[in-house]
């Protein structure tokens, strides 16, 4: 970022939900250092309270369920109410749930995605509305590059992500006129601890060694973290890390032809399989 960008974000109050750990905090970190203020809002009480004492006085902690309306709404009064309004809002909260099929997930774990991912994004939004558009202010989606691309055995989180960047293209259209702008971020492998878990505990680590380095290796969570704070300083349409994710997004329409291909791949055949429990689900005619 250039100076002149972090002297666009000196004084403005930025609220990020997922803000304790992870992706969250180290953008909450970055934005301090820009001179904003920064309210950050999770369900970990905990880890959200050590954050704030951290950032000290530019910044301050709201415990926030955002499955829980009442939750987020009130975290987002409180919110307006100790800052004097919010200039942007970040909807960042999102979690993997398990590695499994559409044939073998428990229907509340994919229906808990939904609910964090989603419909989580939805009641933030919806909830910080009124002051971001009292500001002309910005809101950043957090999606994710499986909204781009086929996502075996994470089919719940990639739907949920899909329907993040859908949801973000549709209010930019509707807040246009009321000089609110909408950006969605696209984020393929970071080194968050979520990621750091799939990869470990699945075959994913296979899948990965076959793919050249720079799209096997995680990108550090500062990187993303600095894409959403540029983004936030340029009220952009969108952002992405790592760089590759630039051109998965233009390249989307050709991408999806590849499919049959990726489909046929060893190793990820063997992960879909591991997932589903080492069933074969082939259906003979």
């Amino acid at each position: 970022m250039t100076a002149k960008s972090h002297q666009g974000l000196r004084g403005k109050v930025v609220a990020i939900t997922g803000a304790a750990n992870g992706i969250g905090a180290a953008t909450a970190r970055q934005l301090t250092l820009a001179g904003a203020r920064v309210a950050l809002l999770d369900c970990d009480e905990v880890a959200l309270m050590r954050l704030a004492a951290e950032l000290g006085d530019a910044a301050a902690g709201f415990v926030a369920d955002v499955t829980d309306p009442d939750s987020i709404d009130s975290a987002v009064r409180a919110t307006a109410a100790c800052f004097g309004g919010i200039d942007a809002v970040v909807a960042n909260a999102g979690i993997a749930g398990p590695v499994a099929t559409v044939s073998s997930v428990e229907p509340a774990d994919l229906e808990q995605i939904v609910q964090v991912n989603l419909l989580g994004v939805f009641r933030t939004v919806r909830a910080a509305l009124p002051y971001v558009t009292e500001r002309r202010g910005y809101v950043l989606l957090v999606s994710s590059i499986m909204a781009l691309i086929p996502s075996p055995t994470v089919a719940g989180y990639a739907a949920t992500k899909a329907g993040v960047e859908a949801f973000g293209r549709a209010l930019r259209v509707e807040l246009a006129e009321q000089g609110v702008r909408v950006g969605v971020a696209y984020f393929g492998l970071i080194d968050t601890g979520m990621v750091r878990d799939i990869v470990s505990s699945t075959g994913f680590g296979g899948v990965l060694a076959t793919l050249p380095r720079f799209l096997s290796r995680p990108a550090p969570v500062t990187a993303a973290a600095a894409v959403l704070v540029s983004g936030i300083a340029r009220r952009a349409n969108r952002v992405f890390a790592p760089g590759y994710v630039r051109l998965l997004l233009d390249l989307r329409t050709m991408l999806a032809l590849g499919d049959p291909l990726i489909a046929r791949h060893r190793f990820l055949a063997n992960v879909i399989r591991a997932a589903n429990g080492g069933i074969d689900t082939e259906v003979s005619s």
